[in-house]
């Protein structure tokens, strides 16, 4: 049997093999996937939205508490004079 045969016999059957493994018997069928990409994109999504309001809170804790913090030490220093 020669090189050329021996490579066409085996090529063919390969490519039948993976056809059936990613075509007719594939565990994850591009729809699913697909549906399991856009909720998983919507939770994220979701969490991030989340993540900017608790972000958005602490800011303006944060200046809040800063504007008291410089009141106090305006007073304190008023009490010194």
């Amino acid at each position: 049997i020669g090189v050329g045969k021996l490579l066409s016999t085996c090529v063919c059957p390969c490519r039948k093999l993976t056809s059936i493994a990613f075509n007719d018997m594939n565990p994850f069928p591009s729809r699913l996937l697909r549906n399991r990409r856009v909720l998983h994109l919507e939770r994220l999504q979701a969490e991030l939205r989340e993540l900017e309001e608790q972000h958005k809170e602490f800011i303006t804790e944060s200046v809040v508490r800063k504007d008291k913090e410089l009141d106090v030490m305006v007073s304190e220093d008023d009490e010194d004079l």
